[in-house]
């Protein structure tokens, strides 16, 4: 796992055989991760184990909904330099990559969305290629075009951003234990260290990376466009619940500096609910949004 450390975690150029090792690097790390999961029948099921993997993924996925892409990438509100650096915590519990790393390329991928350039696009490259292959070519390791300089400044983001693979390893250590101590407190909810392990880190991880990872390919193929974005991003319902609103995407390409991707009441958007409610108790501000005016134009 030595090789994950500076995996999607740097934005320096890098050789062209440099870039095909990171390549088949994380392509071995990602389907041991997937094979991981299989393990889960030898682990077997508890309700607690269920529950640890509902709450894994809820922290992982809203680490990248509400910290990589609205605050990192697109700046859609403001807060303060310890709850920034929880939201860059939380988003790399979700093994998807450094914060700049992740953060520059999305800013990359909105500048050529469905263009050549958009490396992820299943209209310019294969459906499969948008949904997971990108990650296995060496084009996801070269320098981005937008670096995330304005975050790079932050000593502690930068250490997040480096010590990004550590801190996966560290992050299973932490599930691992916490089933140990769960079993050894109340063994009566029969759980393990083992099947925390599986649930809670590996099953969570992957189930988050298709959900998310859905959005590049599914939300640019499959739904509604209510706006013209230029590009072939859409609405989908399904992903608007499962992503916690980032499945409005089409409104998302229109308003990319908006904090809310629902512009309907109707359109469930548990990011923007987060945001607003954190807004109460000032920890978040200056959620920005359109106003009816601009909704009302478009």
């Amino acid at each position: 796992m030595e090789a994950t450390s500076t995996l999607l975690s740097e934005n320096k150029p890098k050789t062209d055989l440099q870039e095909k090792r990171m390549a088949m690097t994380y392509f071995s790390v990602m389907t041991s991760f997937h094979l991981a999961c299989l393990l889960v029948f030898y682990a077997g099921f508890s309700w607690t184990a269920f529950t640890i993997f509902i709450l894994s993924y809820s922290m992982k996925a809203l680490g990248i909904t509400t910290g990589f892409h609205r605050y990192f990438s697109h700046r859609s509100f403001k807060t303060n330099r310890a709850f920034q650096f929880i939201l860059g915590l939380l988003g790399t519990t979700a093994v998807q990559g450094g914060v700049l790393w992740w953060s520059s390329h999305h800013r990359s991928h909105h500048r050529h969305s469905d263009k050549e350039k958009d490396i992820h696009s299943p209209v310019t490259h294969s459906f499969f290629h948008s949904h997971l292959g990108w990650m296995w070519s060496k084009e996801c390791f070269q320098k981005a075009e937008i670096p995330c300089k304005d975050f790079a400044k932050f000593p502690e983001i930068k250490f997040l951003n480096k010590f990004y693979g550590p801190l996966i390893i560290l992050q299973a250590l932490g599930f691992y234990t916490l089933g140990e101590l769960i079993n050894s407190f109340y063994p009566q909810l029969g759980t393990s260290g083992f099947q925390t392990l599986i649930w809670g880190f590996f099953i969570a991880t992957v189930w988050t990376w298709h959900v998310t990872f859905s959005i590049n390919s599914i939300c640019h193929r499959f739904g509604t466009k209510r706006y013209d974005s230029n590009d072939e991003s859409r609405n989908n319902w399904l992903f608007g619940i499962l992503a916690f609103g980032e499945g409005w995407h089409n409104n998302h390409h229109k308003y990319g500096w908006s904090a809310r991707n629902g512009m309907k009441w109707w359109q469930v958007d548990v990011t923007y609910y987060i945001l607003v409610t954190l807004s109460f108790f000032g920890i978040v501000y200056d959620l920005k949004v359109p106003n009816k005016e601009q909704l009302n134009a478009d």
